[in-house]
Order: C-alpha cells, then sequence, then structure tokens
C-alpha cells in the first residue's frame, strides 16, 4: 500500500513530468547520428522543470573571440597518433559542436552548502503530513553530521565534507541503512540508442532495480532544485552499478550548462538509488558559480588539439591496446591554472570506445585538450570516490 510519504513526492514527481520537458531519457552523453550532448544543447538549455535558461546577453558580449562558428560541423578526424613504448590512439571520430552559441572562459567559484539549503534540502527529501524532519534531526560533535530516523525506519546523515583541491565544500546526504558503496565491481550503462530501443534498455532497469531512467532522472531534478535555484543542471548519464558484495544501485550524474555546453567539475552532483524505490537513497557533490573571463585569443580548432596531442603522445598512460577515440565534443572543464587559479575552460574532449556502451563505461574518464593552451588532459572525475 502507498505510504503517505511516496504519494505526497510521486504527486511532485507527476507535476514536474507534466512540464514541457525536452529532456528524453538520460543518456545525455548519446552518440547516435541524431542526439548527444553538443547536438541537442541549444533545446536541452530548456528542461529543468520545463523553464527556459534564457540566453545571457553577457555572455555573448565582450570579447571578440567568444563566437562558436559551424566550421567544424559535420568534420571527421581519422588519424593514428603513435608514441614511446607501443603508445597508439586511433582516432576515427565525428566532431561534435552543434548547439554551441559561444564560447568562453570562466572563473570556477566554490559555493559553500549553507543551513538555509541544508534545510531545503532535508524538508524537500522527507515530507511527510505526520512528521517534521526538521524537528528529528540532530546534530552530532562527534561525526560532525546531522541525523535522523524516518518513521519508516531509514537512518540518514547530512553532512559536509571538504576537498583539498580545489578548497570546497561536498554534500553528502544519504541512508546509511542502504549501505551505498564506492566498491564497484561492474557497471552497466543506461543507454538510449534510439526511441525503440529505449524501451528495451528501460527493461533492463526495470529488471535489476524496478525503476526507470525518468524516475531516476526527474526525482534527482527535483532534489537538486532545493539547493540549485536557478535550475541550470541536466542528468548527464545513468549507470547500474554492482558491488562486490553483489548489491545493485543507480547512480545519475548531474551537470551544469553553461552557454549550452555541459560543464565536468571535480565533484559532480549525483544522487544514488537502491532496488525499488525512486527516491535517491544517496546525493553527493558540490556546487559552484562562475565569473566570466572572455577570450583573448580563439580556441583550438578540434584538428589543432590532435596535432597537440600527438606532441604529448609519451605523457599519457601506457594501454593494453591501442586506445580507439571514436567521438570528439567540445565541452567545459574544470582545471587549476598554472598560477592555481580555478577556471572553467572548454576543451576537445575525445571518447575512448569501440561504441557507444563502451564510450559510456569510460564516461567519467576524461581525455581532452585544452582549447585555449594545447595541454593534454588524462584523468578520472569520479563521483563519490574520496
Amino acid at each position: 500500500m502507498m505510504t503517505k510519504r511516496f504519494k505526497r513526492r510521486y504527486s511532485l514527481l507527476m507535476a514536474f513530468l507534466l512540464l514541457p520537458i525536452t529532456l528524453t531519457g538520460c543518456n545525455r552523453q548519446a552518440d547516435t547520428e541524431e542526439q548527444g550532448f553538443l547536438e541537442t544543447a541549444d533545446e536541452n538549455s530548456e528542461i529543468n522543470h520545463g523553464e527556459v535558461i534564457p540566453e545571457s546577453k553577457e555572455n555573448t558580449a565582450g570579447s571578440p573571440y567568444g563566437d562558436a562558428s559551424d566550421e567544424y560541423a559535420g568534420e571527421t578526424i581519422t588519424q593514428l597518433i603513435e608514441g614511446a613504448d607501443g603508445r597508439k590512439i586511433s582516432i576515427d571520430a565525428p566532431v561534435y559542436t552543434d548547439g554551441i552559441a559561444q564560447v568562453s572562459c570562466y572563473k570556477y567559484v566554490p559555493k559553500p552548502f549553507t543551513e538555509e539549503m541544508r534545510n531545503a534540502l532535508l524538508k524537500k527529501m522527507h515530507p511527510a503530513e505526520t512528521w517534521d524532519v526538521m524537528e528529528a534531526v540532530t546534530y552530532s560533535p562527534e561525526k560532525d553530521a546531522w541525523e535522523f530516523v524516518t518513521p519508516i525506519g531509514g537512518t540518514w546523515i547530512y553532512q559536509i565534507t571538504h576537498s583539498e583541491a580545489p578548497t570546497e565544500d561536498i554534500l553528502n546526504h544519504e541512508n546509511i541503512a542502504v549501505n551505498i558503496s564506492s566498491d564497484i565491481k561492474q557497471v552497466f550503462p543506461v543507454i538510449d540508442w534510439n526511441y525503440n530501443d529505449m524501451v528495451v534498455e528501460d527493461e533492463m532497469l526495470m529488471e535489476m532495480l524496478n525503476i526507470i531512467p525518468a524516475e531516476l532522472e526527474q526525482f534527482g531534478l527535483l532534489d537538486i532544485s532545493s539547493i540549485d535555484k536557478d535550475s541550470e543542471y541536466v542528468c548527464s548519464f545513468i549507470h547500474i552499478c554492482e558491488t562486490q558484495d553483489g548489491q545493485i544501485y543507480g547512480k545519475a550524474i548531474f551537470k551544469k550548462i553553461l552557454d549550452g555546453i555541459p560543464v565536468t567539475a571535480w565533484h559532480d552532483l549525483c544522487t544514488v538509488t537502491g532496488k525499488e524505490s525512486p527516491f535517491p537513497a544517496k546525493i553527493w557533490g558540490s556546487l559552484f558559480s562562475e565569473e566570466k573571463l572572455g577570450l583573448d585569443n580563439p580556441i583550438l580548432s578540434a584538428s589543432e588539439a590532435v596535432a597537440d596531442m600527438q606532441e604529448q603522445i609519451d605523457q599519457i598512460p601506457i594501454q593494453e591496446e591501442p586506445l580507439s577515440v571514436t567521438k570528439i565534443s567540445l565541452e567545459y572543464l574544470t582545471v587549476i591554472s598554472s598560477d592555481g587559479d580555478l577556471l572553467i575552460v572548454p576543451v576537445w574532449r575525445f571518447w575512448a570506445g569501440e561504441d557507444e556502451k563502451e564510450r559510456c563505461l569510460r564516461s567519467e574518464e576524461v581525455i581532452a585538450v585544452n582549447a585555449l593552451n594545447g595541454e593534454l588532459i588524462w584523468e578520472k572525475r569520479e563521483s563519490f570516490a574520496e
């Protein structure tokens, strides 16, 4: 029988889903010829809660190099890059820049998690007609965390940890009884190949978690909206994760959109959901704002980025097999400059994998070239790995 809590949150979801949301599933790293992060970025800038994110006049002014041209549209780069010790990167990849009106550079400004944010998130995630989460929550000095137990027995903790590089707050709010673990042995990407196959992928998620992607996405956005009042986040991808002890859960990653471009940050917001319930059992990540810096020079072309990768090939990790790149996209990435500044810069991202499934499996691995200075970037941005 449906609980009052479920009824209330479910009614919120139904109202939420009826809004004119343009998002079609939660792949958002899709590589079909018709869709993808960048192919639909202009349309998907409308998505959160059906609200249109207006294009800022400030973001299109003040820099002679900010306009994103269509010169790369439809371009495919084919090249074999070779280095010492058998290092090889085989590139046969279309270049995605569609839907990007302009490109810039930003200062990354970490946001602290305030008491107001904590209260808003707790009230949004734990509504009840006969129970008040604000009366139930207590602070534990030993754990430096807020704790409470819900009427149905969920033991929750709300805590803010701090990263060192960069220095910023990281939110961790989870039902510790669910015992979400980062000790993952296998990942199943949830991929919407096209409208016909979408049903098949939904059935896989239904079989393993008894949840559909839209539920993970919309409940995640609903909860994130309590701390992100500007509704600037979209669902980037969903993975079904299996831990060493056989536990299975769904992890949805949410990224901020700037200029129609997804931003991969150091601690992207994510929600984690266990079996049988669409409600997040964990929400984790950081928040940030940005200050526009503009560009002093045009960004590198995709071909120039490939040339820079060739020059730096000996810096990449040695692979057991030649790396196959089958997609190149223009995205934003947070970086720390040589002067220690936190920046959001445009990068040419190289997606490894023979098909969309392989690319999605490696979606938390960033292989890119900084489009401002040609620097090679190769690192992982894993969620709740700290």
